[in-house]
């Protein structure tokens, strides 16, 4: 079991920073867009979007090309080691007890894949949109839109599971969300240096 504290560089808390502001503004936007291409309320939810999609290709980037806890390699949702500690986590909560993996482990590693993907695809599927629209509706528009809409009906799921979690935690006496945003000051030789603690997994 991993029961030792994370150090996450500063651009890994600002993507995931960015990824939950603009995902969840965008999703809750999602309604003023039936105004019509055009309307402000359009264009709010359309540039919400984007800036998702900028900070989800920023955070594919980092997991294929960065290091340490932002490497996308040792979590695949695809892999049968993942379901399996998956598994063994949910028998835990279950029985009461909150279990405690290394990140982007078990139940926890697929519930931050599932919200990438998820964001990564609503980025997608709505840039598409955006850049099909303003003239009649084709096919491909329409079908864009409708796959669009299904991940626009998955995202109350992840927000579940992904809030679910942190009051579970909490609930735990294990209140991971304060450490993952807690700035701590160390000082050494007469100098401050600030570094940001946790070890909540970042999307």
């Amino acid at each position: 079991m991993a029961t030792q504290d994370y150090t996450f560089p500063l651009y890994a808390k600002i993507l995931h920073g960015g990824m939950a502001i603009f995902g969840i503004t965008a999703f809750l936007t999602a309604e003023l867009a039936e105004d019509g291409a055009g309307s402000t309320g359009y264009y709010l939810h359309a540039y919400l979007g984007l800036s998702l999609a900028v900070f989800v290709m920023v955070r594919v980037i980092a997991g294929i090309t960065g290091s340490g806890c932002m490497r996308f390699s040792g979590w695949s949702p695809f892999s049968s080691r993942q379901w399996k500690l998956a598994l063994q986590d949910v028998r835990s909560l279950i029985r009461l007890h909150v279990p405690v993996r290394e990140m982007h482990q078990g139940l926890s590693g697929l519930t931050q894949a599932f919200g990438l993907i998820l964001f990564g695809w609503m980025g997608l599927s709505g840039t598409g949109l955006f850049l099909l629209g303003g003239g009649p509706e084709t096919a491909l528009f329409e079908t864009v839109e409708e796959l669009h809409e299904v991940g626009e009906a998955l995202i109350p799921l992840y927000l579940a599971l992904h809030v679910g979690s942190v009051i579970v935690h909490s609930l735990a006496g294990k209140p991971i969300w304060q450490r993952m945003w807690k700035f701590r000051t160390y000082k050494n030789q007469n100098q401050s240096k600030i570094i940001v603690t946790g070890n909540t997994d970042p999307m």
